[in-house]
Parts: C-alpha cells; sequence; structure tokens
C-alpha cells in the first residue's frame, strides 16, 4: 500500500524532483537551477518551521554560496557525481566549519572544532547543507521533545510524535525541507523517527562511517547515517559518507562503500518472529507485511530472539555508562543547564560498576558471532517491526520520572537497541498506513557491512509495497 501524501511537499517544492535521481535530471537538463532550488528549500522552511519546529538554524548565506559555485562547476562540465547541488540538512551533532554543534544543549559542551569528517565527505560530494536539525537534548530521548529547542512536530501530523533523538532529521524530510539528511543512531535514533515520519532511514554498519567531529551518544555504538524518502536515495546518500578513516580509531579499514541497483536473482531469504505477540504490543501491520512477502514469493524462515533481553541489557549497561561519563562535566556542575528529564536519564550511567560496564563490551563479538551463526545463517535479512504500530500522540505538559521515561524507551525501542548492541546495519521501510491514518514500517536487519544487498532488497520491498 503507497503512503499517500508523504512526498508530496518535497515534489511541490522542486518541482517533481521527489528524490536525488529526478533533482540530478533537472538540474543538469536545464529544468531547475541550484540556486532556484536551495531558494525555494528556504522559502518552504520559512513558510512552515515555525509551526513544526524542525530546523533550530538555518545556514542560509552558506548554502547560497555553496549552490553560486557548485551550478558555476556544473555549467562549465565540473560533475561532482549524483549528489551534486542536492540540498540536505543535517543533525545538529557535527561540527561544521562556522557552526558548534548544541547538540539540543543549553549546556557548554567540551567539544573540539575541527569539522566533522562526515560534513567534509557531504560537501566533497557537492550537497548543499541548508541548516541543523532539532533533537532530543544530548542525543539522549525518544520522543523529539526539547527543553531548550520546543518540541519537534510530526509533519503528517502535528500532535504525535516524531520519535528521537533524530526527530528533526526524519521531520524534515517528510515535511519536504531538503532531500535527505543525516542522523545519528544509538538504539533506534533514526530508525524509529523514520518509522513515525513516513521515510527511509538507515543504520549502517557500526565502523562503516566515521564519527569524528560529532558529539556521541556512545562511542561504541554510535552510527551515522541517511534519512530519505527512497531506498535509492539512501545508497547515494550512505556511499558520500562512508569509508575509512584515520581520525576515528572506530573506522573499519576498506570499507567504502559503492551503491549500485541489482537485480536479485535469487528469491530473498527472509528471517521473521511467529510469536510476534509476545513482546507485549499490537504489530497486526507486520502480521500483513509477512503475508504481502510470502504472496509475492520470498523464502520465509522462522527464527526466534531468545536472547534479546540480554542484548538489551548489555546496550543499557554501555549507552549510559558512556553517556555519563561524556556528559560527566555539566551532569556535576552545582547549577546545571541540563534540562531535568535528560538529567534523569542520563545520571544513573555513573552508578553502573565498571565491571558490568566491560562485561557487556567484552561478550559483544561472541554474542554477535553465535546471532550470526543461528539467526542470519541460512537468510538474507531479519524482517522485524521498528516501533509501535504507528506513531504516538505527544502527551503535552505530562511529568514524568525516570523510570516512566525508561520504560516507554524500552517498549518503543525493544527491536532496535540490539542491533546497535551487535553492530548490525537495518534500515527502516514505509509499508503501509496503519488504522490511525499515520505511515507503518519495518526494519530490515542484515550481516555486518552487507548493506548493499540489505539495500537492494529494500528496494524490491519498497515497489512490492508501493503497488
Amino acid at each position: 500500500m503507497a503512503i499517500a501524501g508523504v512526498t508530496m511537499v518535497t515534489k511541490q517544492v522542486l518541482d517533481g524532483a521527489s528524490s536525488i535521481h529526478d533533482y540530478g535530471t533537472r538540474i543538469r537538463n536545464g529544468a531547475l537551477t541550484i540556486t532556484d532550488a536551495i531558494e525555494r528549500c528556504f522559502a518552504e522552511i520559512e513558510k512552515r518551521n515555525d509551526e513544526l519546529n524542525i530546523v533550530t538554524r538555518c545556514l542560509h548565506e552558506r548554502a547560497e554560496k555553496r549552490a553560486k559555485v557548485l551550478e558555476e562547476e556544473l555549467n562549465s562540465g565540473s560533475d561532482r557525481g549524483l549528489m551534486h547541488g542536492v540540498p540536505i540538512a543535517v543533525k545538529d551533532i557535527f561540527a561544521i566549519s562556522g557552526h558548534s554543534p548544541s547538540a539540543g544543549s543549553c549546556s557548554p559542551i567540551r567539544f573540539g572544532n575541527q569539522e566533522s569528517t562526515v560534513i567534509k565527505k557531504l560537501e566533497a560530494s557537492g550537497a548543499i547543507i541548508l541548516g541543523v536539525l532539532n533533537l532530543d537534548e544530548f542525543a539522549a530521548g525518544g520522543t523529539g521533545s526539547n527543553a531548550w529547542y520546543g518540541r519537534c512536530k510530526n509533519p503528517l501530523d502535528r500532535r504525535r510524535m516524531t520519535g528521537g533523538s533524530s526527530s528533526g532529521s526524519a521531520a524534515a524530510v517528510s515535511a519536504g525541507f531538503c532531500l535527505a539528511t543525516i542522523g545519528s543512531d544509538a538504539g533506534g535514533s533514526i530508525r524509529i523517527p523514520a518509522a513515525f515520519c513516513g521515510v527511509c532511514g538507515l543504520k549502517p554498519t557500526y565502523g562503516r562511517v566515521s564519527r569524528f567531529g560529532s558529539i556521541p551518544r556512545t562511542w561504541s555504538m554510535d552510527c551515522i547515517g541517511p534519512l530519505t524518502t527512497n531506498i535509492e536515495d539512501l545508497g547515494i546518500a550512505l556511499e558520500a559518507i562512508s569509508g575509512h578513516d584515520v581520525h576515528d580509531t572506530t573506522s573499519v579499514p576498506e570499507n567504502d562503500f559503492t551503491w549500485r541497483v541489482r537485480e536479485i536473482d535469487d528469491v530473498p531469504r527472509i528471517g521473521y518472529l511467529a510469536q510476534i505477540t509476545d513482546y507485549g504490543e499490537d504489530y497486526s501491520h507486520y502480521g500483513k507485511v509477512l503475508e504481502s512477502l510470502e504472496q509475492a514469493g520470498y523464502q520465509l524462515k522462522i527464527k526466534d530472539l531468545h536472547k534479546l533481553d540480554t542484548y538489551t541489557e548489555y546496550h543499557q549497561r554501555i549507552v549510559k555508562s558512556e553517556a555519563a561519563a561524556f556528559h560527566r562535566a555539566v551532569l556535576e556542575e552545582e547549577v546545571s543547564n541540563v534540562s531535568i528529564e535528560t538529567q534523569d536519564v542520563l545520571k544513573p550511567g555513573g552508578q553502573i560498576l565498571a565491571i558490568d560496564y566491560l562485561q557487556a563490551l567484552t561478550q559483544r563479538d561472541s554474542l554477535l558471532a553465535e546471532f550470526l551463526d543461528q539467526v542470519l545463517n541460512d537468510v538474507d535479512v531479519l524482517v522485524l517491526p521498528v516501533s509501535y504500530e504507528e506513531a504516538p500522540v505527544y502527551e503535552s505538559g505530562a511529568t514524568k520520572d525516570a523510570d516512566l521515561i525508561n520504560q516507554e524507551f524500552a517498549r518503543a525501542s525493544i527491536f532496535t537497541r540490539f542491533v546497535n548492541f551487535l553492530g548490525l546495519p537495518a534500515v527502516s521501510l514505509p509499508v503501509s498506513i496503519g488504522s490511525a491514518g499515520m505511515p507503518t514500517a519495518v526494519q530490515l536487519i542484515a550481516r555486518p557491512f552487507d548493506e548493499l544487498r540489505m539495500l537492494n532488497i529494500a528496494l524490491q520491498m519498497e515497489s512490492l509495497f508501493a503497488d
């Protein structure tokens, strides 16, 4: 079932250019100029951002200068490739020349000012950064609500959550402010907002994309990735930002990614959970997706995530410990500028014993090997729900203690956190419209560094669910 209206604004703003390929065709045949396209994006942001609260800072002058340079290059025959002149925006965690990231906080962050590798790669590819995007403070949240910058609203229904922490990254694409955005994912922070806002989101393999020059949520599991309106654009954007970086010790050598659409000759093998009701939510859309895949001829194989609780527990030990360590200085200030909600999320990490943190870290490799051998051994991808079936309505003014916040985060991310713990790649794909009129989605999870096949299977599924 196609998701009507999700990309409609993008088509209106850029005259039919609803994808990077479409946009590239139009700027190369003269139907649209890069400078005009950038101004149209800014005009749409100016028109709608006050109500949606997606962009926290426009880099207007910087983008205009870049557009003129890139337009001159194109006119003189110098073409940087598919990302040439593409309007994008980024989560406000990246160091950019002339802009220090806020990470959604009013608290000063002790952070180097060297420009992010991802930003350098994007600009080298020809992308134009329009501005920086709203997020949960310190990326430590899942609602899109921010005490300092205000709540980022879902463009499909302003009453509903965008998800987080890459709230603005998903909402900006959904609203048509730009063709692609960059977010980060430490436990579902790209995939959940993508699902709630009806767009596509990619969490790459850990080590695929450099994190140098970005403020971490957790340095042991953070992944930087793109959000777009379609699967092919994810591949194009991933190619632009991936590759080894000597400045990032977790960056894996020889991991350059080249996107290409491939014909899948063999029938994709899909792993799935049979007893989905055991996880306590209404996942009726998931069953319908599996039925559609089976009818389309996909091979379905039942899988069991019997160690899901262990993966999740270890994930939480790591993310909480590392976040508390990174933000320790501002958390321990006598008068803190960190919101109470964020303090409640971060401070418990300081109470986790070093022996428990190290146990989680040291068991990752053996647990990953076991997962590959038992779950992904005879399938190409594992298909799971992303989060709640549809984006929940945001409860404004609701006061919640730390325990309730943690419980809600856990429910929303039951199928996403373990992917980060194991370092696997995953992509969120919109598949239908739910009973409340909002998008539903599934995620495809693959072996480490198998993004190309995973994305091509997702591309095939995208066509199936668009019929």
